[in-house]
């Protein structure tokens, strides 16, 4: 498996980088449409205070894709920490589901809140 990600603070650091690939296309969908798809479709059905958060451009095999972070967030205790990412076909729009990565983020969501929910005496 062949995997570039690019992430903003890379990409905009002064050390040098150097990335030879070839890659033609037209992305169909920005970071910022993904992450709202993200936060639209995904994050309402595993849970209240996960926040998509932005994405990184990601090429796996033959896939544009986005990668879109999400963080715990609550009101009372703020960020609580990144639980996982959702990719977005850069392509079509679709959100690549795999239930079994929307499980470990949930089962991670659970135990940030709760180590960070526990007394402290």
């Amino acid at each position: 498996m062949v995997m570039v990600q690019l992430s903003p603070s890379v990409v905009s650091s002064v050390a040098p980088i150097r990335l030879n690939f070839h890659l033609d296309t037209t992305l169909q969908l920005s970071a910022q449409e993904a992450r709202r798809l993200v936060n639209q479709q995904i994050v309402p059905e595993m849970g209240t205070g996960l926040i998509a958060e932005e994405p990184e451009l990601a090429v796996s095999n033959s896939e544009v894709i986005w990668r879109v972070p999400l963080v715990l967030s609550l009101p009372q205790l703020g960020d609580l920490g990144r639980v996982g990412t959702i990719d977005v076909n850069a392509l079509t729009g679709v959100v690549i589901e795999d239930e079994q990565a929307q499980r470990r983020i949930i089962q991670h969501a659970r135990r940030l809140y709760k180590g960070a929910t526990l007394p402290t005496k």
